[in-house]
């Protein structure tokens, strides 16, 4: 287990008492965006419909004590909530088993905070997320300071600057890329692409994938065919796949340039009604009216087994 101080500044300077109301907004800031921060780092998205992994909850099961408006958290750390996933294996080799979900959730913070550190680290829902602050300060709160080596702390004014950085996110945008797939894991559909002509790994989601359509995937050239979504800087965050199928040739040529977002990201007057259309830098063009159309003229999924 590891501790963690959290010192809560009260409006009212003559009861410096916490009320429930507000220690449980607190706690659940603090337990979703821990969740969310956690589920970034080993999925490409912080949120998704339905109930979290049990090991996304173990990792956020806290304990905690309030001495007047000093909060202290005790945090198991991953391979404690959940020993059969990070003491003996690297099935998550995103996630470091000796931190916990609040040292992911602290980074995040820091990140949106500070425009010179990783904007992967955050995405819409969890900045969404971050913003539930506000209900700590609606039940009296004036600051929230997060006492670690950097110390951190949390305003009112800070909501506006994760509403504004929200705001700024590029709109996701459907795409091609065609690559190569390192890994894959069945657990949560998620794989790594390796581009043709980049030197990195995006981080791709499945729709559905049995463990004998990864095997026959895993290693293989492929295309992919799906939604991208981007950083605040415009890089790609995570690929969304609607479709993944053995890539041809000109495939790895055509597709093999990593998408990019509409500079305007489509919120100007003039864009409205237009469809959503993704141009990658070889100077293909696709309709979102249109993509499935193209997706089913591609060939089969997976070769013949």
């Amino acid at each position: 287990m590891q501790t963690y101080q959290i010192e809560i500044d009260i409006q009212n300077t003559k009861n410096q008492m916490v009320s429930v109301t507000l220690l449980q907004a607190l706690l659940s800031a603090i337990i979703e965006g821990s969740k969310g921060s956690l589920r970034l780092r080993a999925e490409g998205r912080s949120t998704i419909r339905g109930t979290p992994p049990k090991w996304v909850k173990a990792s956020t099961q806290f304990a905690l004590e309030l001495k007047g408006t000093h909060l202290v958290i005790e945090s198991p750390t991953l391979q404690e909530a959940a020993p059969e996933l990070f003491q003996q294996t690297d099935l998550y080799p995103e996630l470091v088993p000796n931190r916990t979900s609040l040292d992911y959730f602290h980074e995040s913070l820091m990140a949106a905070l500070n425009p010179e550190m990783e904007d992967s680290l955050y995405d819409r829902p969890l900045l969404e997320a971050l913003q539930c602050f506000r209900y700590v300060f609606n039940q009296g709160a004036d600051k929230i300071h997060f006492l670690k080596e950097k110390e951190l702390q949390i305003t009112p004014e800070i909501i506006t600057a994760f509403r504004e950085l929200e705001a700024s996110m590029p709109v996701p945008c459907q795409t091609k890329l065609a690559g190569r797939i390192d890994s894959i894991r069945t657990q949560d559909r998620t794989f790594r692409l390796l581009p043709l002509k980049h030197n990195m790994g995006i981080k791709g989601i499945a729709k559905q994938i049995t463990p004998k359509e990864a095997q026959a995937l895993l290693g293989k050239d492929v295309l992919v065919s799906g939604t991208a979504y981007f950083t605040t800087s415009g890089k790609i965050l995570r690929l969304e796949a609607d479709q993944i199928v053995i890539a041809q040739d000109t495939d790895m040529e055509s597709w093999s340039e990593l998408p990019v977002p509409i500079s305007s990201n489509l919120k100007s007057s003039e864009n409205k009604g237009l469809p959503r259309t993704f141009a990658n830098p070889t100077g293909h063009h696709w309709q979102k009216d249109k993509g499935h159309e193209e997706i089913a003229q591609r060939p089969s999924r997976l070769p013949e087994f």
